[in-house]
């Protein structure tokens, strides 16, 4: 069951992410990194078209790291130069599939008594709505990334994200690396039955 429930948060994961890249491309943003996992190593890598496309072995997160996400640029393609609209919109892509995949995926579940459709929806659903909070490192920040550009100016703006990002990230690396033991103590407990 917990290899069960960890393949379907690496699925979940990397549909989000495969939502930022494509909205990314749509809107004329070059994507640098597509990732599926965290830091290093990397296990497997290619680039095509511009994208570094990767695998690492840390597993459950991912990211699609836009050009000049975080710093402020002249170049046409960068994520930075972007019309406000076309930002919201790639910030919001990934949780969107993840919401619309848990709007399937729970009524099946519940209609089926499937425990692992109902599981793939909630964890979808939940991911997608979390993801949305404005919280640093969350797809959410972006959303008032506007108001920092306006209130410091353009460049200020963003170094500011650019830190907030880094502390929010870590934030939530050291939330999950201590969520591990309340897990593992369900999986004994036979919660997750």
């Amino acid at each position: 069951m917990l290899l069960l429930m960890a393949f379907a948060l690496i699925i979940t994961i990397f549909l989000h992410e495969l939502g930022h890249l494509f909205m990314a491309k749509l809107c004329g943003c070059k994507v640098e990194v597509f990732s599926l996992g965290f830091w290093k190593p990397v296990l497997w890598w290619r680039k095509i078209k511009g994208t570094i496309y990767q695998i690492t072995p840390w597993l459950l997160g991912g990211y699609c790291q836009l050009k000049d996400e975080l710093s402020a640029s002249k170049d046409k393609d960068s994520f930075s130069n972007l019309p406000y609209r076309k930002k919201v919109l790639i910030s919001v892509a990934g949780c969107a599939i993840n919401v619309i995949l848990g709007a399937i995926f729970i009524p099946l579940g519940l209609m089926w008594a499937h425990y692992s459709f109902y599981f793939f929806g909630f964890l979808n659903l939940t991911l997608g709505i979390i993801n949305m909070i404005p919280f640093p490192a969350l797809d959410g920040s972006y959303l008032y990334l506007v108001w920092l550009e306006k209130f410091y100016g353009k460049k200020k703006g963003y170094v500011l994200m650019n830190k907030l990002c880094k502390i929010g990230f870590i934030s939530i690396m050291v939330l999950n690396v201590l969520s591990i033991p309340y897990i593992v103590w369900l999986w004994k407990t036979g919660a997750f039955k």
